[in-house]
């Protein structure tokens, strides 16, 4: 693969690094300012989804739960397609009851009995293309980006009289930076296509979510089902 020239990699940096600020703006501008942008080709909104996340070569681990927070914009093209633009500002992933063989911490102090909860928080861009059948059934498919915020591994230890003890790593050195992949969306809009959309998603990974200082690979993984709520714009 050509190595990116030194300009575009700075390029490629500073979108990143904006991207945080694109999506908390976008919701922002969906909460105070939807009614006036949204019209006949455009419309926003507030986005909350329910996640289950997962790490791919993660054997005997259970899947992730977590809020997913942000807003969205459509924008109608011709016939029946639209660009929908999901902007989330807390997009959590990771997995959790991780066996101690894929610990990343070394010479971490914990209970040998203990599991891991690996959690990540992304920002995350996906700007899908979208086709729709009728005004309220579609299907869209995209790029997704990520921007990692936060990352931490939890040593877990449920002991035998009910108490839980908690060992808390920070494992940002441990995990790249940047995150992408592809998503595919299914949607339906209530109230004919004016109402509350009801989203079901599959995005994965395509980059090894962590670095060469970590003997193994993995990408992020979810589903998850949103509900957006649409700002309407004054009559």
């Amino acid at each position: 693969m050509q190595m990116l020239q030194p300009a575009h990699r700075f390029l490629f940096i500073i979108v990143f690094i904006a991207c945080p600020f694109l999506a908390s703006g976008q919701a922002v501008i969906a909460l105070f300012f939807g009614d006036k942008i949204s019209s006949d080709k455009v419309s926003v909104g507030l986005y909350f989804a329910g996640q289950s996340s997962y790490i791919t070569n993660t054997d005997n681990s259970k899947n992730a739960s977590g809020l997913a927070i942000g807003a969205y914009t459509d924008i109608k093209l011709k016939g029946n397609w639209m660009i929908s633009n999901f902007m989330s500002f807390k997009s959590p992933k990771g997995l959790k009851e991780i066996p101690l063989n894929y610990e990343i911490i070394p010479n971490g102090v914990y209970s040998p009995d203990a599991t891991i909860h690996r959690k990540l928080v992304y920002f995350e861009i996906v700007p899908l293309l979208r086709y729709k059948f009728t005004p309220s059934f579609s299907i869209a498919i995209g790029p997704q980006f990520g921007v990692r915020i936060g990352a931490k591994d939890f040593y877990i230890e449920d002991r035998d009289d009910g108490s839980t003890e908690t060992v808390e790593y920070k494992t940002k050195d441990y995990m790249h930076r940047f995150d992408a992949g592809f998503a595919t969306d299914i949607q339906y809009i209530l109230k004919e296509g004016n109402g509350i959309h009801l989203n079901l998603r599959f995005c994965s990974g395509l980059t090894n979510i962590y670095k060469s200082n970590v003997p193994f690979t993995g990408v992020n993984q979810y589903f998850h089902f949103g509900v957006g709520i649409p700002i309407a714009r004054n009559k």
